[in-house]
């Protein structure tokens, strides 16, 4: 028979796992996104391009993909309240690996070509966001900076490959083809 102290110093033990268990803050991890036929949740042209991917993750568990940061930002985050929203990833414009969106810098560069032309690119440190600015301009922005951006779409660099889906090269007017569908 196990002595009072054993029992108590075990109940102590499972009580202490469960409570740090409870306090614990892990995120959501992000899910895989088929490449080429995932479907972005807002714009839904289909997820190509591995640098400008976005996710959120509910704390229902369902998770929405996004082709660029501005479909997550600008047209879904703003519908959403926070406490539902477990956690929300960005790809690292070098690497391609996921970020915390909350941990990302951001360089918006009107001069780049980002599926949906809102022209945000997304690093993990903020030593690569400033060594693309050094090379090629824009501004650096924090997650609550990127929560005030004014969104402005540039060009439109986009073609079709002959199978429907469409490629970043020629230029293509967003405003006839919205008014199109």
């Amino acid at each position: 028979m196990k002595s009072y102290k054993q029992v108590a110093g075990l109940l102590s033990i499972a009580g202490l796992s469960l409570a740090l268990g409870a306090c614990s803050s892990a995120s959501a991890e992000p899910f895989e996104i088929k490449w080429g036929e995932t479907e972005c949740e807002v714009c839904k042209m289909k997820i190509m391009d591995k640098q400008f991917a976005a996710e959120a993750i509910m704390e229902n568990e369902k998770g929405y993909a996004f082709d660029d940061i501005g479909c997550l930002m600008r047209d879904w985050y703003p519908e959403q309240k926070e406490e539902d929203i477990a956690a929300m990833y960005v790809k690292d414009f070098n690497t391609k690996d996921w970020v915390e969106l909350d941990e990302a810098m951001f360089v918006y560069d009107k001069e780049s070509k980002t599926p949906m032309a809102y022209n945000i690119l997304s690093f993990a440190k903020e030593v690569d966001a400033e060594a693309y600015i050094e090379e090629n301009g824009g501004d650096m922005m924090d997650f609550e900076q990127l929560k005030d951006h004014s969104w402005e779409r540039g060009e439109m660099h986009m073609k079709m490959d002959g199978e429907g889906s469409m490629d970043q090269d020629s230029e293509m007017d967003m405003d006839t083809e919205e008014e199109g569908q």
